[in-house]
């Protein structure tokens, strides 16, 4: 696994990329928005953590960026932000975690293990033992994990492909935040059921106008069933 470590304060660079080594993984480093944006092209990793505050540009529109570049590449904020405006904003734009500075680098190498471990369930038996799905004007092909919504493609990042697969799959089935959390995120992420909200929410943009397909059930959670228009 290949991660990029984005951030320009050099010495919490150089303590990540150590880090990460330490435990067999390569780490490329950049220090402005515009290089990581350049590392994306050229680098091709599989995991980005971005520092928030950067001399050229601010993290969230780097986020955008690499998501224009590939929009399947997981993201973790890391920042000393550490307003819950911010760490929903990061949500909101499609950052899969957030870590705030000062932190403990052996829990930066567990979130990354995890979304590592997440990639790779997402990747196994969805792409290979399951089929593609057609439920309304919905079609979702997990073998090439693409979405298509009345015949139009629609670019969806690994974890709003999982929720989406995962509910349609599972029809008309309620699931609850909790459910949710531990399935598409794992239950050692260390995060709250806020997470999904905010990425139902995105999810339910990214796929209109089926976008009534995902109901909220008060209290209880969320499922996938086709809207009845009658």
């Amino acid at each position: 696994m290949r991660l990029l470590i984005v951030d320009d304060e050099k010495d919490i660079v150089h303590l990540i990329k150590r880090s990460l080594e330490m435990e067999g993984y390569d780490a490329i480093c950049a220090y402005t928005g515009q290089e990581a944006i350049q590392r994306m092209k050229t680098d091709c990793p599989d995991i980005v953590l971005l520092d928030i505050m950067l001399p050229d540009m601010d993290g969230y529109e780097v986020l955008e960026q690499i998501h224009e570049i590939d929009h399947t590449k997981p993201i973790i904020f890391i920042s000393a932000q550490d307003k819950l405006t911010n760490r929903i904003l990061g949500l909101e734009l499609g950052a899969d975690d957030y870590i705030t500075k000062p932190f403990n680098t052996k829990e930066l190498v567990l979130k990354v293990k995890a979304i590592w471990r997440r990639m790779h369930h997402a990747q196994g038996p969805t792409s290979t033992s399951i089929g593609a799905l057609h439920l309304g004007e919905i079609e979702l092909h997990p073998s090439t994990r693409k979405v298509l919504v009345c015949n139009e493609m629609r670019s969806m990042t690994y974890k709003e492909f999982d929720t989406l697969y995962y509910l349609a799959r599972n029809y008309a089935h309620v699931f609850s935040r909790e459910q949710l959390l531990n399935e598409i995120w794992g239950v050692d992420f260390m995060g709250n059921t806020r997470a999904v909200d905010i990425l139902i929410k995105r999810l339910r943009t990214k796929i209109k106008p089926c976008d009534a397909y995902i109901h909220t059930l008060y209290g209880v959670g969320y499922k996938f069933e086709v809207a009845d228009n009658g």
